[in-house]
């Protein structure tokens, strides 16, 4: 009976040095879980201002390539009309 009471206590024994073992590996999964939910909440404004930015940057450029657009097209028919006079 005594020999069989000290086998249990060994396994025992054996468990908790192993479970000791693992418990960084369990830490680092609840700080993980922790500092994704984190990262979750944190995201959301961030992508927001992304896309915010990138559309204030599409916006301004077409608004210079209309600007462009509009002098080019005004130089053009200046340029044409310039022609057209000195040819008649």
């Amino acid at each position: 009976m005594e020999g069989t009471r000290h086998a249990g206590c060994q396994i025992f024994e054996e468990m908790a040095i192993m479970m000791k073992s693992l418990a960084p590996i369990a830490l680092t999964g609840v700080v993980t879980a922790i500092l994704w939910k984190i990262l979750q909440s944190l995201m959301a404004p961030v992508i927001a201002w992304i896309i915010g930015m990138l559309a204030l940057g599409l916006k301004i450029g077409l608004a210079v390539l209309t600007i462009g657009g509009a002098i080019y097209g005004a130089r053009w028919v200046m340029r044409n009309r310039a022609k057209s006079e000195a040819d008649a």
